[in-house]
């Protein structure tokens, strides 16, 4: 449960973190403000940005994801996640957005919890991200681990 949870935490908060400095770019502005929500430990604006029918790696679904952010939130005291080669792909109806992401969190030492969670992590994310008028929202989300 811990892992999935970090792993959680990873995939929306390195979402949040892929593509800060792109203004004017739309699908740039959902991640950014993901960032922000992310940085301030604030799960609710990240619920927000998915669609009702989000499905993320193992089926996992929109209040599947809000619930393992909360436990996420509750659990580190603090995550830094730092994104490398992201790429977004404009296609007709969505854009696609891959990148590489390094997790490293400090989790809280109450009830042994340093001792399960992992401090660090790297992952490989897709993010299919959907337009909404002039808003993104995150649609689908598939990560795998690919090193410590």
């Amino acid at each position: 449960m811990a892992v999935r949870a970090a792993r959680l935490g990873l995939i929306l908060a390195a979402v949040a973190a892929a593509a800060c400095g792109r203004r004017s770019d739309p699908s740039a502005g959902t991640i950014r403000d993901l960032a922000r929500a992310a940085g301030r430990r604030d799960a609710g604006p990240i619920a927000a940005s998915l669609s009702p029918d989000f499905r993320g790696s193992g089926g996992m679904s929109r209040d599947d994801v809000d619930a393992e952010i909360r436990r996420l939130f509750a659990a580190y005291r603090s995550i830094d996640v730092a994104v490398e080669n992201l790429a977004i792909e404009r296609l007709p109806d969505f854009d696609l957005a891959r990148f590489d992401a390094d997790f490293r969190g400090s989790p809280r030492t109450i009830g042994g919890l340093d001792g399960l969670l992992s401090p660090s992590a790297r992952f490989r994310f897709e993010v299919r991200l959907e337009r909404e008028g002039d808003r993104r929202i995150v649609t689908q989300a598939t990560w795998e681990e690919i090193g410590r």
